[in-house]
């Protein structure tokens, strides 16, 4: 399960044990710092926690807050700032160079209610989307906190509906612009007399992944994908290999029989595919469904020439797409020298990683540029209206 479903999780449980949650939100880093917009920490009323906003440096300060914002019932905006060299000697000593504003929301059952149903639609959408949270508001009827969606690029703003049109639709403008960009950014808006400081937290989908092959090597294949809060399908021809109760992590489990795998892999509706069955008529047969199919990434198990000679047989048949050849990846999985079952699904794992955010997969160490994107200014980042 991903961590914002965690969250979201957490937040239920609250609402149904009747208690008063306390939500922590990165809603705006500076430098370096382990966590980014949109982090969370979830305090319950029983003390338990989940999620994190840091490595784990400023979380003991956190839970000694949440007390007291507990107690007043009011938000409250914090600032840990590692920029200074008296960190290291006076201040949190995470040395990270970087600063982060959390805000802290005191959530009642409803609230925690109404929270947990916006993360989960946003963590299990299928498009890529902007969920804006207010940090501070002037003149303006809404509080730190309030939160708009836009689920996608074609889809409307929803939320914010006490502030007035034409502001909101400034805000609506400036949640496309940071999804066009796909980074997110704390932006201060003035609108006349009228002030919000919005944080605008760009959500990817969630990666739906399907393995073809119920063979031990699909075992940390599928733990390693739900590790990370992927979706996982897992198909295979023979029932004997679906049992459920082998297979507790994987989301939807599907059995064809080698005449129905189109009608599978149609069901399946991933992002990434890897072939994996070990058997030359089915690999053939699940190449073939998934050339014919428009998911980005097809990894192929297996030596290159095998999958080239069925490229070849496809090919012969006329079964070949333009640009097939971009899509498949043979053999798959990044080269770290994986040898055992769990070293092959973590190379498969992280080329799928890569690939879906866009990166080569180098050394951190060889990177000249920030791991993580960054806006130009984002802190003073400001959108006026008349």
């Amino acid at each position: 399960m991903s961590e914002l479903l965690q969250v979201a999780a957490a937040l239920t449980r609250a609402a149904l044990e009747d208690q008063v949650s306390v939500l922590a939100t990165v809603v705006r880093t500076e430098g370096s710092t382990y966590r980014r917009i949109g982090a969370r920490l979830v305090v319950l009323g029983d003390g338990s926690h989940v999620g994190a906003v840091s490595a784990g440096c400023i979380e003991s300060d956190v839970l000694l807050r949440v007390e007291q914002v507990r107690d007043t019932g009011a938000a409250e905006l914090m600032t840990y700032d590692s920029r200074s060299p008296d960190d290291l000697i006076w201040g949190y000593g995470t040395g990270c160079g970087g600063m982060t504003e959390l805000l802290l929301e005191p959530l009642d059952p409803a609230q925690a209610q109404a929270k947990a149903e916006r993360l989960r639609t946003v963590a299990e959408s299928r498009w890529p989307s902007v969920l804006a949270t207010i940090i501070r508001a002037s003149g303006v009827s809404v509080r730190p906190g309030d939160q708009a969606v836009l689920p996608h690029a074609i889809a409307k703003l929803t939320g914010f509906d006490e502030v007035a049109a034409a502001f909101r639709a400034i805000i609506d403008a400036t949640a496309r612009d940071k999804l066009r960009a796909r980074c997110s950014a704390p932006v201060h808006h003035i609108w006349g007399k009228q002030e919000l400081d919005i944080a605008y937290e760009v959500r990817s989908p969630r990666m739906r992944v399907c393995v073809c092959g119920a063979g031990s090597e699909a075992a940390p294949l599928v733990a390693m994908a739900k590790l990370l809060g992927w979706q996982v399908t897992l198909i295979d021809h023979r029932p004997a290999m679906l049992n459920p109760g082998q297979w507790p992590d994987v989301d939807c489990l599907l059995i064809r029989s080698p005449a129905d795998i189109a009608v599978a892999v149609e069901r399946a509706d991933c992002d990434a595919a890897v072939v994996m069955n070990h058997h030359y008529e089915r690999d053939l047969e699940f190449l073939a469904a998934w050339l014919g199919s428009a998911v980005p990434f097809i990894g192929m198990l297996g030596p290159r020439h095998r999958t080239q000679q069925m490229i070849t047989t496809l090919d012969s048949n006329g079964r070949v797409l333009e640009g097939a050849g971009q899509r498949i990846r043979s053999p798959v999985g990044l080269d770290l020298g994986g040898e055992t079952p769990e070293e092959i699904a973590l190379s498969i794992v992280a080329e799928v990683q890569a690939v879906y955010v866009g990166r080569q997969a180098g050394f951190l160490t060889r990177r000249t540029n920030p791991i993580h994107s960054r806006p130009m200014l984002a802190s003073r980042e400001s959108v006026r209206g008349l």
